[in-house]
């Protein structure tokens, strides 16, 4: 940790970030134009705030949307990870970054994260930094590339686990904490491990009805 602000206030490298993505959001909501879309968003964030991003849109992935919402934030999560990867700032393609985003919501949520963040920094703190340092961008690129492809799955309440787990991950990677990256690892696996197990039971459901139709 370090010293911030006022009177030499110590706060986590993640309230940093949080505190950074709150302040953005709030400019762009006073400014003359505060219509918000996909790329208008990570323009705002910086197109270079790859972690960030991957954090704000596993975020983003837990509110409620129009069918294809989740489909459409997975697969924005798997650019940024692609483009974190090869050091690229992050484009969207139009087709995805013209989609608007609700701005007074993702200000509401994003001060949300911002006071879970000074709670959770009472737990989580820098520790096995070598887990979170830029070594480990391309593991955690293609993890969350993986992640990402299975949540594009449209079968209800299946992601939500492993959204949960890239959420941990995300934060912990914010933070330096090797340690809770390892535990949002282990909440990604468990989530990959119920959606099969849902797949295959779905699957073998389907099998079984064209069966008896037979």
């Amino acid at each position: 940790m370090s010293a911030d602000g006022a009177g030499g206030v110590s706060r986590s490298p993640v309230e940093r970030y949080t505190d950074r993505m709150v302040a953005a959001l709030q400019r762009l909501e006073a400014s003359d134009d505060p219509n918000l879309t996909f790329s208008r968003l990570i323009d705002v964030m910086g197109r270079s705030s790859h972690r960030l991003l991957i954090l704000l849109f596993t975020l983003l992935n837990m509110l409620p949307g129009p069918p294809g919402f989740g489909g459409t934030i997975a697969w924005t999560t798997f650019g940024i990870a692609l483009a974190m990867i090869f050091g690229w700032p992050i484009r969207l393609p139009a087709l995805i970054g013209d989609r608007k985003l609700p701005l007074s919501l993702l200000i509401k949520l994003s001060e949300r994260v911002a006071v879970a963040a000074r709670y959770a920094a009472r737990f989580s703190r820098p520790r096995l930094k070598w887990l979170t340092g830029a070594a480990a961008t391309i593991p955690f690129g293609i993890f969350v590339m993986a992640i990402s492809v299975v949540m594009t799955i449209p079968i209800p309440f299946i992601n939500a686990i492993p959204n949960v787990g890239l959420c941990i991950m995300s934060f912990s990677m914010l933070n330096r904490d090797g340690v809770g990256l390892l535990a949002g690892l282990v909440v990604c696996l468990l989530g990959l491990t119920v959606a099969a197990a849902a797949l295959f039971g779905a699957f073998e459901l389907a099998s079984t009805a064209i069966e008896s139709i037979r």
